[in-house]
């Protein structure tokens, strides 16, 4: 959408019809340039208001056009776009907690039965607390270990503690000796979905709609809070024919999956995949891509400052990709090529030496202490 006038651009315009005006008047009447141009002067004053004024009512005008437009909507423009333009169905999904299942065990002591109720809390040394969601019941005599789903008190991507800090009872439990941990990290804490994320989900509607086929699976996986990317492959024969089964690999926003949140994303598929078909669903494990690049600088241009634009768009770009999805080295020089001055030649991608393809259940991922300046 082209840029509205500036108000010193408004300024001019007014100033240029008084001036105009001024030229009917008899030389002794006229206005000058130097008044009209003059800081704190009664008619500078007046079309600096009148410049002010116009300037807002431009920008108001052209926020309201660009709230009709999916691109040009955001925050609440945007969700009511979608809703009226695509379906009341798409909502902003709200930042969500975390879930992760926690192992119970004890290896000393009478070993009494034990019942911990839904509600009870524990957490990590750093403070970070979790509920259980289901309760947990382990018998007389056993050592565990006995699982149970647990989500965290609060939202967002802290909450996606690592494997094994989940250590501290803050409910009490009948036997002392009963200890908890988490052996797989805790996932789907996100935080409020942005406007980018709505976007794509409300331009993916129309091709999901009818449900049951791998798009729709994939819009399904999609809506479920704390899922933030994710990828379905459809399974074959030995002769090539689907064979019922769809697996679905899902990652938050940290790249990770776990049983908990893959649980939720199969109940939620009970309403997008076609009756019959089987999808697994698979938590995915981010592993992390080094990249070299040796690139050269147009004259003029700050080396330092380019490449530190390369870095963050190269890393934007990478940390886009969904689970099992391949890292193309084109993806990579062609984000690189973006940024004014870089110069992008056939060596510019040192390492890796080609295309990345992840194993089954990874998602590929960097971070920008990764992504180096090769000499």
């Amino acid at each position: 959408m082209p840029d509205y006038p500036t108000r010193a651009e408004l300024f001019q315009i007014g100033a240029d019809a008084v001036l105009l005006r001024a030229q009917a008047r008899p030389n002794g009447a006229r206005l000058s340039p130097s008044e009209v141009f003059t800081e704190g002067s009664d008619i500078n004053i007046l079309l600096n208001a009148g410049a002010s004024m116009a300037h807002e009512a431009l920008y108001q005008a052209q926020e309201r056009l660009a709230a009709l437009l999916l691109d040009g909507a955001n925050g609440q423009d945007l969700d009511r776009l979608v809703a009226d333009r695509f379906s009341p169905t798409i909502v902003r999904k709200q930042a969500s907690p975390s879930v992760v299942p926690l192992s119970f065990s004890r290896s000393a002591g009478p070993l009494p039965a034990v019942l911990l109720p839904v509600g009870a809390r524990f957490q990590t040394l750093d403070g970070i607390s979790f509920e259980l969601t289901a309760p947990m019941a382990m018998p007389a005599a056993s050592t565990g270990p006995i699982e149970a789903a647990a989500q965290s008190l609060s939202t967002g991507v802290a909450q996606n503690v690592v494997a094994g800090t989940i250590s501290v009872f803050q409910s009490q439990s009948s036997d002392p000796n009963l200890q908890v941990t988490n052996l797989v990290p805790a996932a789907g804490g996100d935080e409020t979905e942005t406007d980018a994320a709505l976007r794509r989900r409300a331009r993916a509607f129309y091709s999901a709609v009818r449900r049951g086929t791998l798009a729709a699976i994939l819009y399904g996986i999609l809506t479920v809070p704390g899922v933030r990317t994710a990828n379905v492959v459809e399974q074959l024969d030995g002769l090539g024919d689907p064979n019922g089964i769809v697996d679905g690999f899902i990652a938050d926003a940290a790249g990770n999956g776990n049983s908990a949140l893959a649980t939720a994303v199969t109940i939620a598929l009970l309403d997008w995949r076609a009756q019959g078909i089987k999808v697994n669903v698979i938590g995915a494990s981010p592993v992390y891509v080094s990249i070299g690049l040796r690139l050269r600088f147009e004259s003029g241009v700050s080396a330092a400052v380019a490449f530190e634009r390369v870095k963050m768009l190269v890393n934007a770009a990478v940390n886009q990709l969904a689970p099992q999805q391949t890292l193309p080295a084109s993806l990579i020089t062609a984000t690189a090529r973006r940024v004014p001055g870089v110069i992008v030649l056939d060596d510019a991608l040192q390492f890796p030496p080609g295309d990345v393809v992840p194993a089954t259940g990874e998602i590929l991922k960097t971070t920008l202490d990764l992504i180096s300046a090769v000499p």
